[in-house]
């Protein structure tokens, strides 16, 4: 019989192969390293214009000469790119790596490729030889719409040849080690290793059976116990894997996430209930597991991101996506929910690649989201108008109408104006803050609401005056809440001031208690409040109907009112005819109401 090549020479033999395959692979990383690391400065270059972008629509001034040319300068010094503005004729405003005195003797940019693109796209990008510099430069640049100014960086030749020079020393450095290690690892393996295995491999086949072998020595007895006790071992453990996973399925069951596990070719293998109840399946009375994911889920958009991110998805890395599904209705519907899906590629070592997806609804997060975001732009546009109102005034002041008295005296009464709107848009803000930041449990004391009462009148006691409101306080004197003081005076205050303030000349306003009903209504003669907006009336910023519209008011009062009454569990609404009037109503717990010497 031939003799067959010994497991020393089949080692070396497959360590050459993989030596020489590993040395292609170092070479052809070699040659991606530039174009990778080149792709991520170029992802990190439209980050960087993208936020440099954000600041210059922000503040358009920033685009002007000098401040183009410090802007340039300062984010260079931060970032370490070159950086350069430059106006919709092609000129340059600014440049990081220029003498400001010589910026306006910078050449024209107006036909640089990556500029060119830019304005026709949006952005561009080009690496080419600087006819500046007259050296190598990777450009980026980004057209701002829509005046057609352009943003551009740039990465010099010391970045771009760094780029080549990590990809050399890698791949020279990893190829020597692998060498050097598949050297000794072979020698090592072929004296030390290989000659038991042979032995082990012809005896130890089945562990449930005793492992002997014809070895004159006692280690072989010993490696023989040893495989006796690994068999037991082995099927005690079996048993306590069986028991700890039929817990951990249980527990899994239980779980408000939905949890699933899909197969290598995308079918369903395990699902708790919780994924059974969020997911929008086409037809829940059907068994989940064995299924097709992309067959059993009704939502288009869902099954195709499971899909794609199953494709290309790395071992153990997380993917994660938002979707808004129905649960028996249209897309919008109050029955529509958001649901955040992770999904992630197992890989394990011996084991059939699984994809684990959870999914946890989180509609609640979202609307709040959207809530708090509806109140950042609400406020920016109540804070921008009166402060855009106070600068237009004081430029035409400064520009040379404060010369005439009569102009002066004109624009300083509506500078003043707008002051006291922004003033009281501000304190109404810090007011909303506090009771929403309050405690949970007021501290509260019996009030006299007729004395709270009285005073709110007093408040808006000379605008009332000025248009003929005349006013009704029919409160009982003895009539005591139990709240605490600030937020009575704030709730009544922004009552009345609101029944004054939108009430028609010669009206009446009047505050009446209902002792049965355990109700205050604060009434009104105004015009009236359009049906369709009374439903959003205590929503912030809301100021629905022809004659909130067009007031002065912060559009924060009644949204005051709503957030101090849910701290004692008092209910507000609003009932209004249109062309007499409109009545706020406070209804208060049995448990609050009192009365007081």
């Amino acid at each position: 019989m031939p003799s067959r090549p010994s497991l020393l020479s089949r080692l070396f033999l497959l360590l050459g192969i993989l030596g020489c395959g590993f040395l292609l692979l170092s070479v052809y990383l070699y040659r991606n390293t530039e174009r990778l690391l080149t792709t991520e400065l170029e992802a990190g270059f439209a980050g960087d214009l993208r936020w440099l972008k954000a600041q210059v629509e922000a503040d358009p001034g920033l685009l002007a000469f000098p401040r183009a040319d410090s802007l340039a300068k300062a984010f260079s010094a931060a970032k370490g790119y070159r950086v350069t503005i430059i106006d919709p004729a092609g000129r340059v405003t600014g440049e990081s790596h220029v003498p400001r005195d010589l910026v306006a003797q910078v050449e024209n940019h107006a036909h640089r490729p990556e500029v060119e693109e830019a304005r026709a796209k949006g952005m561009g990008v080009s690496r080419r030889m600087s006819t500046t510099v007259r050296e190598e430069m990777l450009y980026m640049a980004v057209r701002l719409d829509p005046d057609g100014w352009i943003l551009r960086v740039a990465a010099g030749p010391s970045t771009l040849e760094s780029f080549a020079d990590i990809g050399w020393r890698t791949a020279l450095a990893a190829a020597a080690l692998f060498l050097l290690a598949s050297m000794v690892i072979a020698l090592w393996v072929s004296r030390s290793i290989s000659r038991p295995l042979l032995r082990i491999r012809d005896g130890a086949r089945d562990v449930s059976k005793p492992l002997w072998w014809d070895a004159p020595f006692r280690e072989a007895e010993i490696l023989n116990e040893a495989f006796t006790e690994y068999a037991g071992a082995v099927q005690r453990l079996t048993g306590e894997v069986r028991a700890e996973r039929d817990r951990l399925l249980a527990l899994v069951d239980r779980l408000e996430e939905g949890v699933v596990l899909l197969d290598r070719s995308g079918r369903v293998r395990a699902a708790n209930a919780s994924a059974l109840r969020l997911l929008p399946l086409r037809d829940p009375s059907w068994p989940l597991e064995g299924r097709s994911f992309r067959d059993a889920v009704g939502h288009d958009g869902l099954a195709r991101w499971v899909a794609g991110e199953r494709s290309r998805g790395a071992s153990g890395e997380s993917r994660e996506g938002v979707y808004q599904v129905e649960k028996g209705g249209e897309p919008g519907a109050e029955s529509a929910v958001d649901l955040l899906c992770h999904l992630r590629v197992l890989r394990a070592g011996g084991v059939e690649e699984e994809t684990l997806l959870t999914v946890v609804d989180v509609t609640s997060f979202r609307n709040l989201d959207r809530a708090k975001t509806d109140f950042v732009a609400n406020a920016s546009h109540e804070l921008k108008t009166p402060l855009s109102s106070i600068l237009g005034y004081s430029e035409t002041l400064l520009d040379g109408a404060g010369d005439d008295p009569v102009a002066r005296a004109n624009f300083l009464r509506k500078i003043h104006s707008n002051a006291v709107r922004l003033q009281a848009l501000v304190q109404d803000l810090l007011n909303l803050s506090q009771i929403e930041s309050g405690s949970a449990s007021p501290r509260a004391v019996p009030l006299r609401v007729c004395d709270f009462v009285q005073q709110a009148w007093d408040h808006h006691r000379a605008v009332a005056e000025l248009r003929g409101v005349r006013f009704e306080n029919r409160v009982p004197w003895d009539l005591a809440w139990r709240m605490e003081p600030w937020d009575l005076d704030l709730m009544l205050g922004n009552l009345v001031g609101n029944a004054v303030k939108y009430n028609s000349p010669g009206g009446k306003v009047r505050v009446e208690w209902d002792a049965e009903a355990r109700r205050l209504g604060v009434r009104d003669t105004g015009p009236g409040i359009p049906a369709e907006a009374l439903p959003r009336i205590f929503e912030r910023f809301y100021r629905g109907g022809v004659s909130r519209a067009g007031n002065d008011g912060t559009g924060l009062g009644l949204a005051i009112v709503k957030h101090a009454a849910q701290r004692y569990g008092v209910a507000v609404s609003a009932e209004s005819v249109l062309g007499e009037g409109s009545r706020f109503l406070l209804e208060v717990p049995e448990e609050m109401v009192g009365a007081v010497g």
